[in-house]
């Protein structure tokens, strides 16, 4: 059963994927950003949150995987009806639906989801840029599209292609800001407030799971590996596109 709220679809066409830089910082913006982004290399992710709400306001959505609700819960708590985005690319584990509709019904998520403008194909199996682009990059472009800023789950310790991940900073990809709470939690950080807080978890990280993306390009790790690597096996892929 795939999640409610689904957003009208639009005509099926092959979608834009870049979508071009319509917006510029002015230098005292930049400065802004600079500041809050050494700031918050000490700062709880709750009060980053409470900040991004205070600047942004309704220009501010969450874009949620939902292979956890770590951030969901620490942002909810601060602003109870932020906008929660959530791509449905199509090819998600059912494990991930489900996750979905549990996670919305515990918060009463205000949740938008999003899907792509093609229908199923194999694309997957020749050209995965190609299907990450209409499946992933292209909607969440559309999503962010009017917005001042977003905010993700991106961890350092997620792995290498993560490793300089900023708390703040401008997405020149996007022409808005960008943020990332947790940015500096460890994995011990994320399980010490998963247990205080009985975050619902994913029924799949219990199966080797750390990193749930799309079914074709998502496997599970052996203990110790980079918890990354059971995404796009097989290939030199480390990204989906939308964090670049």
């Amino acid at each position: 059963m795939r999640p409610s709220s689904v957003s009208p679809s639009a005509p099926l066409e092959e979608p834009v994927t870049e979508t071009p830089l319509t917006l510029r910082p002015s230098q005292i913006e930049l400065d802004e950003i600079e500041a809050r982004a050494r700031e918050f290399e000490t700062s709880p992710p709750g009060a980053i949150v409470r900040w991004a709400a205070e600047r942004f306001g309704d220009g501010l959505v969450l874009a949620a995987s939902f292979q956890d609700c770590l951030l969901i819960d620490i942002a909810v708590r601060e602003v109870p009806d932020i906008e929660v985005i959530f791509l449905d690319t199509q090819y998600h584990f059912a494990e991930t639906l489900w996750y979905v509709e549990q996670v919305k019904d515990r918060y009463q998520l205000n949740l938008t989801v999003v899907e792509p403008l093609v229908d199923p194909d194999n694309r997957w199996q020749h050209d995965l840029d190609g299907c990450c682009g209409v499946r992933k990059v292209e909607p969440l472009n559309r999503a962010l599209a009017g917005r001042s800023a977003w905010m993700s789950g991106l961890r350092r310790a997620d792995g290498p292609s993560r490793a300089d991940t900023p708390v703040v900073f401008w997405d020149e990809q996007r022409g808005l800001v960008k943020v990332n709470p947790v940015a500096t939690w460890t994995d011990e950080d994320v399980e010490g407030y998963s247990r205080d807080h009985d975050l619902l978890v994913h029924p799949l990280t219990l199966k080797g799971y750390p990193s749930i993306g799309c079914w074709p390009c998502t496997s599970p790790v052996a203990p110790g590996e980079d918890p990354r690597s059971g995404r796009w096996k097989g290939s030199d892929k480390t990204e989906c596109g939308i964090n670049l």
